[in-house]
């Protein structure tokens, strides 16, 4: 699946949105850091997710951490990926 973090595909390739769809990693310590692991994986999932909308592609992917305390007091933090599933227009 091609992954673009702009708003196009490579090579300016035309294609129709599905919908913009969003992946959420794991909770983790807030006072940790994240790492390439946890964005790879993230990005998986989002993956995933965009293939059974039947999209052939991500574009605008953004990460962003969200934050939550626990009711003992614990802060916790994920990373939540989004981006626009779209489906690349077939070759003329």
């Amino acid at each position: 699946m091609q992954v673009s973090f702009t708003g196009t595909l490579e090579g300016g390739r035309a294609a129709t949105t599905i919908g913009r769809i969003k992946a959420v990693g794991i909770w983790r310590s807030a006072h940790g850091t994240i790492t390439q692991t946890d964005r790879d994986a993230v990005l998986r999932a989002l993956a995933r997710e965009a293939e059974e909308f039947g999209a052939d592609a991500l574009i605008d992917v953004r990460f962003e951490a969200d934050e939550t305390a626990e009711s003992e007091g614990v802060s916790l933090r994920r990373l939540v990926a989004s981006g626009a599933a779209v489906r690349m227009a077939q070759a003329a």
